[in-house]
């Protein structure tokens, strides 16, 4: 049976930016392969598998989650001190797209940043209130 995700795939379309900006959130290089071009990125457990393709983004994701098309939507990574998080990440360079907020519908404190491909990625933590 599943015992647990492996790695999320995120297509790019330059991948040494994609490297660049992962690692400014926290991820490292684990493995690269230059036959693809891709690289194997590492946080804690979280694996991340990023490969360059042609970009394709045509249209961009939205907040409002439900109004978007099929396929996978954002990435959630589990950081604790989402506060925190988002100072390291900004003071790293990073802009945010959504700053710290409480959303207890979601049983979560979260922020959200787009990669350089307007891939979605949430930093989630412990409500404050």
């Amino acid at each position: 049976m599943i015992q647990r995700i492996d790695n999320v795939g995120v297509a790019v379309s330059d991948l040494e930016r994609a490297i660049r900006f992962y690692g400014r959130i926290g991820f490292e290089i684990e493995d690269r392969e230059e036959e693809t071009p891709s690289a194997t990125l590492r946080a804690g457990e979280a694996r991340l598998w990023v490969f360059q393709t042609p970009d394709h983004s045509g249209s961009r994701r939205s907040l409002d989650l439900v109004g978007n098309p099929t396929g996978y939507d954002h990435l959630s990574l589990r950081v604790g001190d989402v506060d925190a998080a988002c100072d390291r990440v900004v003071a790293n360079g990073q802009e945010l797209e959504s700053e710290p907020a409480d959303h207890p519908d979601w049983g979560y404190r979260a922020a959200s940043l787009l990669d350089p491909d307007g891939n979605r990625l949430f930093l989630l933590g412990d409500l404050k209130g």
